[in-house]
């Protein structure tokens, strides 16, 4: 039987994301030997408050996805867009959006079997199986969802709305090399993915790959072919992930920006051109540490407080305890 939190949680959200890491060789003496990267596992757990909506919140698109000024600092390696920017007419209404009360955080060098194990643990810690609601969002890499089917069948996966976005705008600039044309195009993707309408995306999408032909084997990562094939198969293996309409009427969130944003508060303390970690033991202590710092539970606070030999109490002789070994 799940863990029932007191409070009981109305929302629970679980958002994942990959993050990078410098590493070291262990036991080489002074200096950085081997320096290479190394992925980091993040997870962040959302207790959340939203409502429930009868019809769709926001059916419109959002301005901030018809303004190329906006869509340039949204997307990863924007490009050439559109010079005139669609101006807003009024100040979007975000109330419909959910609300995060409370977060906790782990990060980890651990592979993504043990990373499940680690999410799992925290999720019951937290009461989030016995939640009304539960969602599980991340991006289209396919060990999150393993993760999900393996540990949070009884979550909504949801993916990031962004990524798919991003997919679309690559695609349409391999495929249009006129910017207004290929903006176009994109323009109306991204409001029939708004709409829920996947599978639209992937009928044009498919009728422009039939124009086109198919890409030869060994085709250039560039070739507009392999693009095209590339986007058609991630939209298809995501499409069961993509129904933002009923997210929105059920008070779910659409995106990861909130994992998104813990990443980089790791990476504030971990992450630099000259700062490498040792790679095994050492290097996951400071991704636990700095996880736990950053977190609104008070598991940090508690174990400095309560530690052998803290410092904010002398111990004496006869409340001195024994150093864990």
């Amino acid at each position: 039987m799940p863990k029932i939190a007191e409070p009981a949680v109305s929302l629970a959200v679980v958002q994942v994301d990959g993050g990078r890491v410098q590493t070291r060789a262990v036991g080489q003496g002074s200096g950085v030997h081997d320096p290479h990267w190394r992925e980091t596992k993040n997870a962040g757990f959302h207790r959340m408050v939203a409502q429930i909506f009868k019809q769709d919140p926001h059916p419109q698109l959002p301005s901030c996805f018809t303004s190329p000024k906006q869509m340039a600092g949204l997307l990863h390696g924007a490009g050439e867009l559109p010079a005139v920017a669609t101006q807003a007419t009024s100040k979007p209404d975000l109330s419909w959006r959910p609300e995060s009360l409370v977060r906790t955080c782990i990060c980890s060098l651990c592979d993504s079997d043990r990373f499940g194990e680690l999410m799992s643990a925290e999720a019951e810690d937290r009461g989030f199986y016995s939640a009304s609601r539960r969602a599980f969002l991340g991006d289209g890499l396919a060990y999150n969802w393993t993760i999900q089917q393996r540990h949070f069948d009884t979550f909504t996966p949801i993916l990031d709305f962004i990524h798919p976005i991003e997919r679309l705008h690559e695609t349409s600039r391999n495929l249009f090399a006129n910017t207004d044309e290929a903006w176009q195009e994109l323009g109306k993707w991204i409001e029939l993915i708004w709409q829920g309408d996947v599978i639209e995306v992937i009928g044009l999408l498919e009728a422009e790959q039939q124009a086109r032909g198919e890409a030869p084997p060994g085709a250039e990562e560039t070739d507009p072919r392999r693009k095209l094939a590339e986007t058609i198969g991630y939209l298809k293996s995501n499409a069961s992930r993509m129904n933002y309409p009923a997210y929105r009427k059920s008070g779910l969130p659409m995106t990861s920006c909130l994992i998104e944003s813990q990443v980089k508060e790791i990476n504030q303390r971990v992450k630099g051109t000259e700062k490498f970690w040792n790679d095994g033991v050492s290097g996951e202590a400071i991704l636990h540490l700095r996880a736990a710092i950053i977190s609104d539970s008070t598991e940090y606070s508690d174990h400095m407080a309560n530690r052998p030999g803290q410092y904010y109490t002398r111990q004496t002789r006869k409340t001195r305890q024994p150093a864990a070994c």
